[in-house]
């Protein structure tokens, strides 16, 4: 499943919405920042997983969390406050973090991903 979220702050129903995603996790997941929502890419400590009340099922299951970096740039968020990561089959890393991605990586992450849910 591929959550888009596009708002930053989140409405109480996205964020209901994710935590019963994030909670189940039975399945391969990833979250994607876009618009306004790469707001959260800036947030210390996994802003968002914290909101959801995710962070530890985020570690223990194999949702990945990306930002659009066209509108990071856009929006005068800095590439470095993500961490890019390792997305190699079988590896090792910390899903809570958030790595950026161009366009044609967001559009690759729609066509594996489905369904998709838009917050």
């Amino acid at each position: 499943m591929l959550f888009i979220v596009k708002s930053y702050p989140l409405k109480t129903v996205a964020i209901k919405t994710l935590q019963q995603a994030f909670r189940r996790a039975d399945s391969d997941q990833a979250l994607v920042l876009i618009d306004d929502g790469v707001y959260y890419a800036q947030q210390t400590d996994s802003g968002l997983a914290n909101i959801i009340g995710a962070s530890e099922n985020l570690r223990r299951s194999a949702t990945s969390m990306f930002a659009l970096q066209e509108d990071m740039a856009l929006r005068g968020i800095s590439n470095s406050v993500s961490q890019k990561l390792d997305h190699e089959a079988g590896s090792e890393h910390d899903t809570s973090s958030i790595t950026p991605v161009s366009l044609d990586a967001f559009v690759a992450l729609t066509d594996t991903f489905y369904p998709i849910v838009y917050l």
